[in-house]
């Protein structure tokens, strides 16, 4: 079992708690609730499941529902499955780490298992939910947090640091913009606390506004990032100055763009929440996403206006 099974799990289920606060101690306010398990069809439930709880974990004394970050159903948590990931002496679906311990207990289930093995990898996962689809999905999610994993390699990484590092270096004559560094900084982080809602798929705009510009002037933030003079492109470059912008190739046409604040944290839309901006860690875009680091550029908008 590798750190890499229960993310991939986890990004399925409630995207890591998307939207949620998780505290120090891992409880998840407001509680993760699916939708109720009657057979409807909705969520893709097309089997009764009948109240096991009396509505104690779920909420819902007609029907079970799956509940917390990882999405355990009453009776499966009730059972051996359910843990106490935390040591405080409660088993508690809503916490993180009573969540992440039990996915872990029930994708190794009661024999020996070795999920580095591909074919038992795949068996672990379809035990946890019976859909293909669901398999396939989450194995691809793991394959990307493997290859975060290996990314860190040669960059002075360790478990639990950053997989970014601030580096310094001032930005060309030929980068000038209507707002400061400093400014742009401390917009995108305003912006973050109490911004609009219109960013759903708009890093590129976002990104353009923080250094005071209306429009960027390209409209695919992946295209703003080859289009830049080769000098100021800082490919797979993992120490970015504060302020600098960074992008990611996310699979799609778009690509991702996002403001560097410095600390190993960037400002960005739609990562936690749609149309949002909230300030993550660097890693996130690829360890949430499964995107690919092109690198850093300085925040250089020729065609901005």
């Amino acid at each position: 079992m590798r750190w890499s099974v229960i993310a991939g799990i986890g990004k399925v289920e409630s995207g890591h708690a998307a939207g949620r606060r998780v505290s120090a101690n891992g409880d998840v306010t407001p509680r993760i609730l699916g939708v109720p398990l009657n057979g409807s069809g909705a969520g893709g439930n097309t089997s009764v499941h009948s109240d096991t709880d009396n509505g104690t974990l779920d909420g819902d004394a007609v029907f079970d529902r799956a509940v917390g970050p990882m999405q355990f159903i009453p009776s499966t948590w009730q059972g051996p499955s359910g843990q106490d990931g935390n040591g405080d002496g409660i088993r508690d679906p809503h916490n993180i780490f009573d969540a992440a311990q039990a996915t872990a207990f029930y994708l190794c289930g009661t024999g020996h298992n070795n999920l580095n093995d591909d074919a038992q990898l795949r068996k672990a996962v379809l035990r946890y939910n019976q859909s293909g689809t669901y398999a396939t999905e989450v194995i691809g999610h793991v394959r990307a947090y493997d290859q975060l994993s290996r990314s860190g390699v040669g960059h002075g990484n360790s478990p639990g640091s950053p997989v970014f590092h601030d580096g310094s270096a001032g930005w060309p004559t030929s980068v000038r913009n209507p707002r400061s560094t400093a400014a742009a900084i401390a917009w995108a982080r305003r912006e973050a606390v109490s911004g609009g809602r219109n960013w759903y798929r708009a890093c590129l705009a976002f990104v353009a506004r923080t250094y005071g510009w209306s429009y960027s002037g390209v409209q695919y933030a992946v295209d703003h990032y080859w289009q830049m003079p080769a000098a100021l492109r800082h490919d797979r470059d993992r120490r970015p100055p504060p302020g600098s912008l960074m992008y990611w190739d996310t699979g799609q046409r778009a690509g991702h763009v996002a403001l560097y604040l410095g600390g190993g944290k960037i400002a960005s839309n739609d990562i936690r929440r749609k149309g949002y901006i909230d300030v993550v860690d660097a890693g996130d875009i690829e360890s949430v996403w499964g995107a690919t680091y092109l690198g850093w550029a300085p925040p250089y908008f020729p065609q901005g206006g």
